[in-house]
């Protein structure tokens, strides 16, 4: 809306919430996580990739410092390229851009309001219906209405019906940024726990045959188990991938290895040595040191050994060759996702075959755009999803306010 009103457009926002950027707020835990000065591939869904990377060359990361900095937001670099306000108060993202639209005398704004319908009209232009049946017609549409990510801030996927309406092809929406879950019972033993690690995702595959899995994708980070299943970055970033192998019906799993830095060789020499130095111990206190205290005797129970003030040396070679196993290839198998009130982010959305990347207009029908989560984008976490609206959001705006 902005940057289409700096051009001379005359906008209409419809708002249907009572307050514009409701959920901006909720973004990089109160702090607006609102950039990211690294981009090298491989943050956004595959299938993203290519189109993401023809946006940027239209409204980049350095752009939207600019955009921001104009505004009065002054960057703070932290690690792993994240950028916050040097305020670090989300909401100070929200009123620079609630300011410049109060100061831009051609956007209005409608509060409470959502468009229900959108005709396509052989004239060129659009005809707009409000669910309060407000009509208004319009040379060019730009539909922005979100995901279904923080359904609580009033995001209930409503662009997607309306890119159905005007015959867009549209991939089930699927949480993604969000904790996985699991039916293992143990998850309630390890509430609380957290490992650092490698976790991969794994996924049924033909091409693996029956019954097999393929490797998709991989992360390092900290891993957080929680009552009901994995959470963490390293976990929120693989999720987006698991919920929509979930939908298409396909099993997968999450394999964790606790011990990514040495080859499975190193480990079995690592172990073989810590078994002839444990004589004098008990097999509770035999992982004492490489692992969380509450996950030592739910590892030895899995590998067979149920006695936990028995004497280490006892542990036989198999199951020695077990406890390795669970350390480095500890399997679990997931079965969903928390709720969309608990995502970040939403996978799937228009396909993106049907926009051109460089000016966010539909290649289906001319004067009609679409922006963020509305498309089948989504990033990682570390703010490419912030910056994925920013982006689009600009190109749409200044696409959108060219005269024909």
């Amino acid at each position: 809306a902005i940057t289409a009103a700096r051009r001379g457009a005359e906008v209409i926002l419809f708002e249907k919430e009572a307050r514009l950027g409701k959920k901006i707020p909720a973004t990089g835990n109160g702090k607006c996580n609102f950039s990211n000065s690294i981009y090298n591939g491989g943050e956004y869904n595959e299938n993203a990739e290519d189109f993401v990377k023809a946006a940027f060359e239209e409204f980049s990361p350095e752009d939207t410092l600019e955009f921001f900095n104009e505004l009065g937001i002054y960057p703070r670099f932290e690690s792993e390229g994240r950028i916050y306000p040097y305020s670090e108060q989300a909401s100070s993202v929200l009123d620079v851009l609630r300011m410049e639209i109060e100061r831009l005398s051609n956007i209005e704004v409608i509060y409470s309001h959502w468009i229900k319908g959108i005709l396509a009209r052989k004239t060129g232009d659009f005809a707009l219906v409000s669910h309060r049946n407000k009509r208004l017609f319009a040379d060019k549409v730009i539909i922005s209405c979100g995901g279904r990510a923080g359904s609580q801030y009033g995001c209930e996927g409503d662009g997607y019906a309306l890119a159905e309406t005007l015959d867009h092809e549209v991939k089930e929406p699927a949480p993604a940024l969000v904790q996985l879950t699991s039916k293992e019972s143990y998850f309630t033993q390890l509430k609380g726990v957290r490992a650092k690690g490698k976790a991969i995702l794994l996924a049924e595959s033909d091409t693996a045959g029956i019954g097999g899995y393929e490797e998709i994708a991989a992360e390092r980070g900290e891993i957080q188990f929680t009552e009901s299943g994995l959470s963490g970055i390293c976990i929120f970033n693989l999720s987006g991938r698991a919920t929509r192998f979930l939908k298409e019906g396909k099993k997968c799993k999450i394999r964790l290895d606790l011990f990514p830095d040495v080859s499975d060789e190193e480990f079995h020499g690592i172990m073989q040595d810590r078994f002839e130095r444990s004589a004098n111990k008990t097999n509770e206190e035999f992982l004492n040191g490489m692992i969380n205290k509450k996950m030592i005797p739910l590892i030895m129970k899995n590998c067979g050994i149920k006695k936990m003030a028995d004497s280490a040396a006892k542990i036989s070679g198999n199951q020695l060759a077990e406890i390795e196993k669970h350390l480095k290839y500890w399997d679990v198998n997931i079965n969903g996702s928390k709720l969309w009130s608990e995502a970040q982010t939403t996978s799937g959305g228009v396909v993106l075959s049907q926009v051109n990347p460089k000016t966010m207009e539909s290649r289906l029908i001319k004067g009609l755009y679409f922006t963020g989560e509305t498309l089948d984008v989504d990033g990682k976490c570390g703010g490419y999803n912030l910056q994925w609206a920013w982006s689009s959001g600009v190109i749409a705006g200044r696409s959108a306010s060219e005269t024909d």
